[in-house]
């Protein structure tokens, strides 16, 4: 009798693909919650003591992401039987997605929200699928912030558009509001050479309020990053990601100027 083997062969075309793996940066002002964020997704685990994070970091863990509903358009479709459509060979695959629920790989990056560590965190930024900008409900001036680190990210991402999600973080502290959620999208695309609303594709869905001490919230949170991954990473929407070419160093450029003397 021969013996089965469970392992996959990798010739096997009718297997599974592994699930996509989509880089997810935190950037935020320091004290706006972005641990705590991912600390709350990855290990349940909330905590009120502070701790600034040097440089950056990553964990990864796999969201699955529900079935989304079909279009209207291709609702429509569907509900008239007696029409004679035919779908393309794309359009197919999309439907069936749209049924289908995904495993996504997260590599979530924790970076520091302190100036002083700017470029340390410029390094993490290459290569990033979404981007999930983070501010404090309580912090008017983390929400004027989130201009600047998506300018920075933007300058050291090397990815032609990358997924955007936009967080109001601490709303168990809802008494201690300084800017409501309908003020947020014209005060952070303001005065701004590079606008984060030339990448955020869903203001109602993208732009979202939450307390990273509440699990279901943070879930939804890290779904959508997903969802916002996929679209971005597969060319839904007519947009594919395109990716930089990464920094040269040049030694020389990089070597300050020899000086005349040398004592």
């Amino acid at each position: 009798m021969e013996s089965s083997s469970s392992s996959p062969n990798p010739n096997d075309k009718t297997a599974p693909a592994p699930p996509p793996t989509l880089k997810v940066v935190l950037l935020g002002d320091s004290g706006v919650g972005k641990t705590c964020l991912r600390s709350q997704f990855v290990h349940h685990v909330f905590t009120n003591a502070y701790r600034a994070t040097i440089g950056g970091d990553y964990l990864t863990t796999t969201v699955t992401v529900p079935p989304s509903a079909p279009k209207q358009s291709t609702t429509r479709r569907l509900e008239h039987e007696n029409d004679e459509v035919e779908l393309d060979e794309r359009e197919s695959s999309r439907l069936v997605d749209s049924f289908s629920p995904k495993q996504v790989n997260l590599q979530i990056w924790d970076t520091a929200g302190q100036e002083r560590f700017n470029s340390i965190s410029q390094a993490f930024y290459r290569g990033t699928d979404v981007v999930v900008l983070v501010y404090d409900i309580t912090n008017y001036e983390s929400v004027l912030s989130v201009r600047d680190w998506f300018r920075r990210f933007m300058e050291f991402c090397h990815v032609e558009r990358p997924g955007v999600v936009i967080v109001g973080n601490k709303t168990d502290k809802v008494n201690e509001r300084c800017v409501d959620l309908e003020e947020i999208q014209e005060i952070i695309t303001a005065n701004t050479s590079v606008s984060v609303g030339d990448y955020v594709e869903d203001w109602s869905t993208d732009l979202k309020e939450l307390s990273s001490k509440r699990l279901d919230s943070v879930n939804e949170l890290f779904i959508q990053v997903a969802r916002v991954g996929i679209a971005a990473t597969s060319g839904e929407a007519g947009r594919r990601r395109i990716a930089r070419a990464y920094d040269r160093v040049d030694i020389n450029r990089s070597r300050p100027s020899s000086s005349r003397c040398s004592c």
